[in-house]
């Protein structure tokens, strides 16, 4: 058994890879209204999940979803929930993948092919996911070592930056009591749902202290989010978030490393978030594959090859689909639901963890 830090990791890298794309731009496009509120009580909510999830895991230690599912749902809902789960997985998989594909296009590599680009990626990312789930979670820890010092650095670069606007940072503050929005709360929830890869490693890790779990959660995750809202609108304000579709980048771009070999924060900024985001799809596919395992439809042979073919050739057909409008509208709508079946999810190993006390 894994210790209870790759936990952490899982929680982290599912916050850090959201500040590439997408979420940013959902968030702000309400922050005169309800984005400041809706992500505070999204850190709430998912705090008192996380507790709740984790409080009821305990009464199976080193057990598969399957096995915890087992004795309390019948088996065509046991895989109809499988199913959702790899549906949900995967979807976030490739909208990442091809957003990033589509930064480090712009950012790093104009001169390659968009498309050569995403199907490197994409073959690397499906067949690092066939990896087994420690050698993943090992995999992750490299990749998070190496990231968490250049979230550190780069807050105390903002914190010390004396071209930070203080007035704006007051008026972004402001709308606090603004009424919250579901929208805004699930994409807030987003940056938090890390802990649902817990049903996928359980078997792999140690069991949490719900309490110490809670704090450390809520006490990193409320400096994270604070870090995560107010960093953009210290430099640009309010109004000058608005119509940049790529903040994060824009921000890091304006940090300055005037004693370091690379000036340009942004640089270093680019390829940490190249190892994060590529970890990030490859935490989702390898999901994908162990639900498809969880419902015996992934046990090795002629059907596994059937299920990677089948996943190389359905991201390369929707990615010829799907534009910036596109990919966009399928993370709001992919938000929406993940947060409903996160819930239902947590409430369904509640069910069986009772119905596991009452037997005993």
């Amino acid at each position: 058994m894994l210790r209870v830090r790759y936990y952490y990791y899982l929680l982290y890298l599912n916050f850090v890879v959201c500040i590439i794309e997408f979420t940013p731009k959902l968030i702000y496009s309400r922050r005169y209204t309800s984005s400041l509120s809706s992500s505070l009580i999204s850190l709430i909510a998912t705090c008192l999940l996380i507790m709740l999830l984790e409080k009821h895991m305990k009464p199976f230690p080193g057990q598969s979803i399957a096995q915890i599912m087992n004795g309390t749902l019948t088996h065509f809902f046991q895989k109809s929930l499988f199913f959702c789960c790899l549906v949900l997985s995967y979807g976030a998989g490739l909208i990442f993948l091809i957003s990033y594909t589509q930064i480090i296009h712009r950012f790093i590599c104009p001169d390659i092919s968009f498309g050569l680009l995403f199907g490197v990626f994409l073959f690397f990312t499906v067949f690092v996911s066939l990896l087994d789930p420690k050698s993943t979670l090992f995999m992750l820890e490299i990749i998070v070592l190496f990231q968490i010092p250049v979230i550190v650095i780069m807050i105390l670069l903002f914190l010390l930056d004396a071209n930070i606007q203080v007035d704006f940072l007051v008026e972004a503050s402001s709308y606090l009591l603004h009424w919250p929005s579901y929208q805004m709360i699930a994409a807030g929830a987003f940056l938090f749902s890390g802990y649902m890869n817990r049903l996928v490693f359980n078997e792999h890790l140690e069991s949490s202290k719900p309490m110490k779990l809670l704090t450390i959660v809520f006490t990193v995750g409320l400096l994270l989010l604070l870090a995560y809202y107010f960093i953009p609108i210290g430099y640009f304000g309010l109004a000058g978030i608005g119509n940049d579709n790529d903040i994060w980048f824009t921000t890091t771009n304006s940090i300055r490393l005037p004693h370091f070999f690379i000036e340009r924060f942004l640089v270093i900024f680019l390829i940490m978030q190249l190892g994060v985001s590529l970890m990030f799809v490859i935490i989702c596919w390898h999901t994908s594959l162990q639900f498809l395992k969880q419902a015996n439809l992934f046990n090795g042979g002629k059907l596994k090859w059937f299920w990677v073919s089948f996943l190389l050739v359905m991201s390369f057909v929707l990615w010829l689909y799907m534009n910036d409008s596109t990919v966009r509208n399928s993370l709001s709508w992919l938000l929406n639901i993940k947060l409903l079946f996160d819930i239902v999810l947590v409430f369904t190993i509640v069910r069986c963890a009772r119905k596991r006390k009452a037997v005993v």
